[in-house]
């Protein structure tokens, strides 16, 4: 198998998708709308929280639109993620995926390629959160250095977290089943995690559940970078935390396109 061929081919899938991205710029729009209404609103809301005694010890910080703002990020790169299986719900169900069954390409160019331009719509998207965070007032700790290793955080996080909702996608075929489960299996965790609230004010129940919460591996190396400085312990976990999220995800995935393209 020619290596020219592989790269010929991922690029190919890498730009019809990166097109249909961009030809739908309202889509990409409104699926940022949310995360502003968080910044813009929930902040104000509870911004209070940062007067409880003890939260910049806690924290490092005493604006809670700064410790907010790894929750936004985060929820940026999961609504992102799951834009992921609903694209391929399009695909199957407007009939692109037979003719790509017949295509004489291989079949993994395909996933491939789909996953990278979720690396870079999740950039993109990411990229936008950060500089409102920056115009809103809040500062990066860690400088231009720590930026850019956020950004990596997100897109490996977030091409890792696509593989529910593509697994999910290639298991219903319906893009109403895909959207409603993946906001049911994706969303409360991000609440049961030490993103939206320090760990020690949460309550026993719900810190006993997010140390067992992939969500709050990233959130702890997000709020680092973007408040107290790098912590690469914090750093190591978020990253071994992702790699095995996304081993089990895109492994699933995987298994679950191989049968769906063979039928």
């Amino acid at each position: 198998m020619p290596a020219r061929d592989v790269f010929v081919e991922v690029g190919g899938v890498f730009i019809r998708w990166l097109k249909k991205t961009f030809r739908r710029p309202a889509f990409v729009f409104f699926s940022l709308v949310q995360p502003i209404v968080w910044f813009l609103l929930f902040t104000q809301a509870f911004q209070s929280i940062a007067n409880i005694p003890g939260f910049k010890e806690i924290t490092g910080t005493d604006s809670y639109l700064t410790f907010f703002s790894a929750a936004v990020i985060i929820q940026t790169i999961i609504a992102s993620a799951m834009q992921s299986g609903m694209g391929m719900v399009t695909d199957i169900e407007s009939g692109y995926m037979d003719k790509m069954r017949v295509a004489p390409i291989h079949r993994f160019t395909i996933l491939l390629g789909k996953l990278m331009s979720d690396g870079v719509r999740i950039l993109l998207q990411t990229i936008i959160i950060l500089v409102l965070a920056v115009a809103l007032g809040v500062t990066f700790a860690t400088g231009i250095g720590g930026v850019a290793l956020l950004l990596v955080i997100a897109v490996a996080f977030g091409i890792a977290w696509s593989g529910i909702s593509t697994f999910i996608a290639l298991t219903t075929r319906n893009s109403e089943a895909t959207l409603m489960i993946s906001l049911l299996t994706t969303f409360p965790l991000l609440f049961l995690s030490t993103a939206v609230m320090p760990r020690t004010l949460l309550p026993s129940w719900v810190q006993d559940v997010a140390t067992y919460n992939p969500i709050t591996y990233v959130a702890d190396v997000l709020h680092d970078l973007i408040i107290t400085g790098f912590d690469w312990a914090t750093f190591a976990y978020a990253a071994l935390v992702t790699a095995v999220v996304g081993a089990v995800t895109l492994s699933a995935t995987t298994a679950m396109f191989r049968r769906a393209v063979s039928i």
